[in-house]
């Protein structure tokens, strides 16, 4: 197991796992972003948000490799699960929807049961896959956690590799951070 520990969240990445906990960068961050790999900082995936659009942190968790330019919620990497594989996203919003009806729910679930996975409820459906959200408040955040089986059939035998990591997640109070943090 390793850990990943940034944006004042942590998970403990199992064998046969990969993760990452990153924030895109915001329009205009581009060669601030490149100039922090050359310094040994991880980059922050993907194109540029909007201008405008504030970015926030995200963690990607996959049983398969995580292409560099996936998209937030898996874009790039669910076409690629296999029967027994797996993807989460822990996606977060601005602090100051963690009010909302929406994000009602106290804490993150570290205990998903298998059969609320459903094939409607994937970003954009592909065979034999499932998905689950669950939208959530901790620490005076916001999140959305997704996440996506490559088998439907096999839920009750990946559902449980999921938990395991979920019960790693840490979730702590947000500092301030700047745009090349």
């Amino acid at each position: 197991m390793s850990e990943l520990d940034a944006h004042a969240l942590a998970v403990e990445v199992p064998a046969g796992w990969e993760g990452r906990i990153f924030r895109r960068a915001e329009a205009g961050e581009a060669r601030m972003a490149s100039a922090a790999v050359q310094m040994g900082v991880p980059a922050v995936a993907g194109a540029s948000a909007p201008p405008g659009e504030k970015t926030m942190p995200l963690v990607h968790l996959a049983t398969v490799p995580l292409p560099h330019d996936a998209a937030d919620y898996g874009a790039g990497i669910v076409e690629t699960l296999g029967a027994g594989d797996a993807f989460v996203v822990l996606k977060e919003f601005d602090a100051a929807e963690a009010g909302e009806a929406i994000f009602e729910r106290e804490g993150i679930p570290r205990d998903i049961d298998p059969d609320v996975f459903d094939p409607a409820a994937l970003q954009r459906r592909l065979p034999n896959q499932a998905g689950t959200q669950v939208f959530f408040h901790e620490a005076s955040r916001a999140f959305c956690l997704y996440a996506v089986l490559g088998d439907y059939a096999r839920r009750h035998e990946v559902v449980p590799r999921i938990n395991e990591v979920l019960a790693t997640v840490r979730i702590e109070p947000r500092v301030q951070e700047g745009p090349t943090d």
